[in-house]
């Protein structure tokens, strides 16, 4: 099963591409801050960031998916101090092995007790001199492998450096 995971994409017209990309994911989910429409995107799941105040989404979501079950978020609602660990509990409180979060705009893969927890980093701007980023998330029986795919290694024909930022006035 392959997941595509993006976050933090704040108006960046990027969605399309990204399924474009990567055409044969099973599952496409957004960790929040879309600022733009997700009826644009239907391809895409999507949970509500801190700056999504105009959509109506839900702040988590619990997705059981080919056997694999999944929590998202977009974790501005946890603690600072111990977001992962907060998320990774919460995670497991609903009985998931995989936690997706977005907010920090700095990617992050790691193991916390029985949760893989997944930060794709930010499709706009990251916060850690890596360029902008999405996850692409394998799972195979009950092995799952994580992979980032930065800016620099995108297509170069796909135009997403052109494309403006979109706001939801327009």
């Amino acid at each position: 099963m392959k997941i595509v995971a993006a976050s933090d994409s704040h108006g960046r017209d990027i969605l399309d591409d990204i399924v474009r990309w990567e055409p044969d994911a099973d599952l496409y989910l957004h960790c929040g801050d879309l600022e733009d429409d997700p009826r644009r995107y239907p391809q895409w799941l999507f949970v509500k960031g801190n700056n999504d105040w105009m959509y109506d989404m839900s702040l988590t979501r619990e997705i059981p998916f080919q056997g694999l079950h999944i929590y998202l978020c977009h974790g501005h609602t946890f603690p600072y101090s111990c977001r992962q660990q907060a998320i990774a509990r919460e995670a497991e409180g609903e009985h998931c092995t995989l936690a997706l979060y977005g907010h920090t705009h700095v990617h992050d893969d790691r193991q916390i007790g029985s949760v893989r927890l997944v930060n794709p980093g930010s499709c706009w701007m990251s916060r850690d001199g890596r360029p902008a980023s999405y996850a692409v998330i394998t799972a195979e029986d009950g092995d799952i492998s994580v992979k980032f795919k930065y800016e620099d290694q995108w297509p170069k024909d796909s135009g997403a450096d052109r494309k403006k930022k979109r706001w939801f006035w327009q």
